[in-house]
């Protein structure tokens, strides 16, 4: 496992956490992502091996031949194993490398029972974002739409011309008014084909100031062996983005700060270095790591590390 660090030039920002919110069926009002992966599981049913059933949003495969066996009471995989969240719901299902995919644009409208006021993407293949918030009584509150054209490529006159054109896989929405009532809703769009490995919302937490040693990196997982002749056998794996975040803070905020981390030890969540700060390379869903917190008198300064999920 390998890990290739640079230095984020990320002072002058304050760090956040998105703490999520968990999407329920009562949450998602509507999408265009069809949820025909495979037939609703059918209790007078007879199924054999290698079937396919939907049950609450997922996927799972015959192992065995039944009748009548529920796949969610099914714990010791006797006869169902679960594939994985439906397409429609892969947005939800916390994982960033098996993205809903769709021809043409992907939609989703949701009404959340919570108060939030940022959405974070993931896994992303698409040229524009739209969000729209919509009041019961006010009508349109939030109308913005983000082109995700990356030009971090583009730094003189030929790469202005030469650079193909490419799209950010990631991209955080601050600033929109979610509130109890509210219809929030998301289209992403391509012009080809779309896609999108997460979508989280949820409250952006302020942590402290970011520090200019900030390190990004990564953790690969494949597998790199040599043999006796110096020849390689390398297997392709995934990878996750790594984040050791350096911050400031004045001292008296450091049990708000912990009470935070504490809520979302056992949950991904989105951390990333500041507003319009994409470009750094610092945003990252997943888990912290290691967290600590040396107390000075004034002004302290925290460490956390923060490993991505695939």
């Amino acid at each position: 496992m390998g890990c290739d660090r640079a230095a984020a030039r990320a002072g002058g920002h304050r760090m956040r956490i998105i703490e999520p919110i968990a999407i329920t069926d009562a949450m998602l009002l509507a999408s265009n992502v069809p949820e025909t992966d495979a037939p609703a599981w059918d209790a007078g049913a007879s199924y054999a091996v290698n079937d396919q059933v939907i049950r609450t949003h997922a996927i799972y495969k015959a192992v065995a031949a039944s009748t009548g066996q529920d796949p969610l009471a099914d714990t010791t995989s006797t006869f169902w194993v679960r594939l994985g969240a439906t397409n429609r719901w892969r947005a939800f299902d916390r994982l960033i490398s098996d993205p809903v995919t769709q021809e043409g644009d992907i939609t989703y409208s949701l009404r959340p029972d919570m108060l939030s006021d940022a959405i974070a993407f993931f896994g992303l293949n698409a040229a524009s974002i739209r969000v729209v918030v919509t009041d019961p009584v006010d009508g349109v509150i939030y109308d913005q739409t983000r082109i995700l054209i990356d030009g971090s490529a583009v730094f003189d006159w030929w790469s202005y011309f030469f650079e193909p054109i490419t799209y950010a896989d990631q991209e955080i929405v601050t600033g929109v008014p979610i509130y109890t009532g509210v219809q929030v809703d998301i289209t992403l769009a391509s012009g080809g084909t779309t896609k999108v490995g997460q979508i989280v919302l949820g409250r952006a937490q302020v942590i402290g100031e970011t520090l200019v040693d900030t390190e990004i990196g990564i953790d690969d997982f494949s597998v790199k062996e040599r043999d006796a002749f110096g020849n390689f056998s390398i297997v392709e794996r995934a990878y996750s983005d790594t984040t050791r975040f350096r911050f400031s803070f004045p001292t008296g905020d450091a049990r708000r700060i912990r009470k935070i981390l504490a809520r979302v030890r056992a949950i991904p969540a989105v951390y990333y270095a500041g507003d319009e700060t994409g470009h750094l390379g610092t945003t990252v869903y997943g888990f912290f790591q290691d967290f600590s917190i040396p107390l000075t008198t004034n002004v302290s300064f925290g460490s956390l590390e923060v490993e991505g999920l695939t």
